[in-house]
């Protein structure tokens, strides 16, 4: 098993926000991408509970069920190669598959799994925006929060 016990097989990232943290070696390995992520209205940063990276499910790979601790996010996946076959993900009992050109976008506060049963590597660009129904003042406030809990000894 993998981080946690929650992926079997293999499963890659290359990360652009890790908790919230902007990488600058992604912005060199991935420019184009980084700029297009930098430009996500909302993008979920300054928060320990943001996240964007690409997402590689290797072969027989899977992440087994799970959920956020909150629901401060929305979670998008831009499929980017999805083989053929035995490939997808269950939200909330939910069976969903990812298609070429159309984003995945779910409140990941909500039960979900994904699997890849094919020979060949399931991979999605994953980016965290914050919930839509929380108000820019209530953002600020949240980022305040976690940046003076961060900064407590």
């Amino acid at each position: 098993a993998g981080e946690h016990g929650l992926h079997g097989g293999d499963w890659n990232w290359l990360t652009y926000v890790d908790k919230g943290a902007v990488s600058e070696t992604f912005a060199r390995e991935a420019p184009v991408t980084a700029q297009l992520l930098a430009s996500v209205p909302r993008l979920m940063t300054e928060s320990p509970f943001g996240f964007a990276f690409f997402s590689a499910l290797g072969p027989g790979a899977e992440i087994r069920p799970h959920c956020s601790p909150m629901n401060l996010r929305v979670r998008v996946h831009v499929p980017l190669v999805v083989p053929e076959g035995d490939v997808g993900m269950r939200l909330a009992g939910e069976t969903l598959t990812w298609r070429r050109g159309e984003a995945l976008v779910f409140d990941d506060s909500f039960v979900h799994e994904t699997w890849n049963r094919t020979a060949a590597d399931r991979v999605v660009l994953l980016f965290d925006v914050w919930h839509p129904d929380l108000g820019d003042d209530e953002i600020g406030a949240i980022v305040e929060m976690f940046r003076r809990a961060a900064a407590k000894p």
